[in-house]
């Protein structure tokens, strides 16, 4: 089970569990519903990394080479955005 809380809510509500059932308190989720979770000081983090190597594996793209894909990079300045729409003042080359 996962609950979220204030620590001090946690702990009452876990005390409360165990007095009522037999349990035992795991501890904070890593693995649930195929979604890796990662806590931290700044957060928790929810990843899919082991999902994607799982399908990675099931279409033998798991021994793929990857290769790095060319991309236009676009400046914010819309100046020297070479795909801004044409001005009146200018001729199309």
């Amino acid at each position: 089970m996962n609950l979220i809380g204030t620590p001090e809510d946690l702990q009452k509500t876990a005390d409360y569990l165990k007095s009522e059932f037999e349990m035992k308190d795991l501890g904070k989720t890593k693995y649930c519903l195929g979604l890796q979770i990662e806590h931290s000081a700044d957060g928790t983090l929810v990843h899919q990394s082991n999902y994607t190597e799982k399908v990675l594996k099931r279409f033998g793209m798991d021994k793929a080479h990857p290769l790095s894909t060319p991309m236009v990079v676009r400046s914010l300045d819309t100046k020297k955005d070479p795909y801004r729409p044409k001005g009146d003042d200018e001729m199309v080359l």
